[in-house]
């Protein structure tokens, strides 16, 4: 070694955790009662059971149903925020934002219905666990970055009216939420289609240059 060259010390290997049989056991009785019972029909205890395990070593890995939901979900989720995000870093100079907007709006309406019930019981847990808002759970976090930096792009492009994008994308993350969505789907009646020609109506005419 040369002198005065400083040795970088070497880092020293973590080797990987290995897999859990336990919470592979606890997802797949919680996917099984989940799909045979319904969210609603199923509790810890039904999990536990099912799984074969002890109270103690569910708790240990799992403080509710939400945390359990949410580690099913996670991979879909993951999966359809890259696929949005990426295509913000693609050459748009041939699509409109809004139209991109639109088309975006589209697709999240169709995943919130895929998983509409997952959806709201993870929110619903988060909230009330952590007393926070529906806003900073990771999901609709990226959900409303993504969005703003669509709404940015729309604004810069002189495509909408003077509009805060960063709130106009939190208003348009209440919205698309899982509970609007089954309510209105249970209460009224409303298909996929209609919500989300509601939620055009507010979020992409409405904000419309010339509008």
């Amino acid at each position: 070694m040369p002198k005065g060259t400083a040795m970088t010390p070497s880092k020293p290997i973590v080797p990987s955790a290995a897999p859990d049989p336990y919470k592979e056991r606890i997802l797949e009785a919680a996917r099984e009662l989940f799909t045979a019972n319904g969210l609603e029909a199923v509790n810890m205890y039904a999990i536990a059971k099912r799984a074969g395990i002890g109270q103690g070593s569910l708790y240990r890995r799992f403080s509710d149903k939400g945390e359990i939901c949410s580690l099913l979900l996670r991979d879909s989720t993951d999966r359809f925020l890259l696929s949005l995000e990426n295509e913000l870093a693609l050459p748009q100079a041939d699509k409109a934002a809004l139209d991109h907007l639109r088309s975006s709006i589209s697709r999240i309406v169709g995943f919130i219905e895929q998983h509409a019930e997952l959806l709201q019981l993870i929110k619903s847990e988060f909230t009330g666990k952590k007393q926070l808002t529906q806003f900073e759970h990771p999901f609709f976090r990226r959900l409303n970055e993504f969005l703003t930096q669509l709404l940015r792009r729309a604004a810069a492009g002189g495509e909408i009216s003077p509009v805060d994008p960063q709130f106009t994308a939190t208003a348009l993350i209440a919205v698309l939420s899982p509970d609007l969505y089954l309510y209105q789907m249970k209460q009224h009646g409303s298909t996929k289609e209609q919500i989300t020609d509601g939620i055009f109506a507010l979020f992409v005419t409405g904000i419309q240059k010339g509008q």
